[in-house]
This record gives structure tokens, sequence and C-alpha cells, in this order.
């Protein structure tokens, strides 16, 4: 599995972050760009590569800033009145969101340099306008899978850890 992680590794390192989507608690943190098409024949614009967390995480940016996992559980702003049901479970409907959409529209330097893993099965990873990714899983609170990588180029590569270690 080490070995796994490390060509996970060397794959993502170029790749620029180009987008990010959530289903409920997992965000999706798309690298570079290709097309999937699902089973019905939709084509999805997807990135090459996809890191998907499940635990905590946290972006730290390089004007000292911070964008968190927690921000999904906040509403995000709106001109004139809020929208009277808010669901933070809706993608769209949360700061974190907004501000993820708005930093990768606004920052076309988020390309990875590095990536390490770190104790307790997370990750860091580097950008080459010095923000850092850093993945915080949480031993105290098991889970299934804290993150994983995947290829979405059809070559099969996929790795995750979880309380029990990379799977």
């Amino acid at each position: 599995m080490q070995a796994t992680l490390q060509q996970a590794f060397n794959r993502v390192i170029g790749l620029p972050l180009n987008k990010t989507t959530r289903t409920e608690t997992v965000v999706y943190f798309h690298f570079g760009h290709t097309h999937y098409t699902t089973p019905q024949g939709l084509v999805l614009d997807v990135g090459e590569m996809t890191l998907a967390v499940n635990c905590p995480w946290e972006l730290q940016l390089t004007d000292g800033g911070r964008i968190k996992h927690s921000e999904m559980y906040i509403r995000k702003r709106e001109a004139g009145l809020p929208t009277p049901v808010w669901d933070w479970k809706r993608p769209g409907s949360s700061m974190l969101d907004q501000r993820l959409t708005e930093l990768v529209k606004n920052n076309p330097n988020l390309v990875v340099e590095r990536a390490e893993q770190q104790d307790n099965w997370g990750l860091l990873l580097y950008f080459s306008d010095g923000s850092t990714l850093s993945v915080l899983p949480e031993p105290e609170k098991p889970s299934a899978e804290y993150w994983q990588f995947f290829s979405n180029t059809g070559d099969g590569l996929r790795v995750g850890a979880c309380e029990r270690g990379l799977i």
C-alpha cells in the first residue's frame, strides 16, 4: 500500500487544483483535467486525480488565512436577505463551498509541488503559491475511510486511509 500511496503522490505532483465539490461531509479536491462518462452517458468534468476527504482538514493560504472543513456548517454569504431555509448538506450552500470556489477561480497557481504522509494517516500537500493542505484524521474518531486518492483516467489507481491504516 505504501508503494501505491507514493504512486498517487507522484501522479498528483505538477497538477493544478482546478475544482472542488462536496457530498455532505466529503470534500473532493480535483487535480488536473479529464472527463468521466457515467453509465447513463453523462460526461463529467473531473480531476485526473481526486482527493476525497472525510475527516478534518485545513487549507493554509499564503496571506495567513485558513479554509477549514468546519466551514461547511456555516451559511454562505448572500446579497440581500438570506435564503429562509438553509441546509448545510446541499452542495454550494455553505461558506466552505463559497470560499473554495472563489479560491480555485482566482488562483491558477494552486499546483501541487510536493506531497507527504503525516502521523495518524494524515497528508500534507504543498502548492506552488506557498499554500498547504493538511488532512488531519482524528484517531479518536474511527472511520471506514478518512481520505482517498483516486484516478479518473481508468487505470484503477486508488489508495486511502482508515483507522487501521492504508487501504
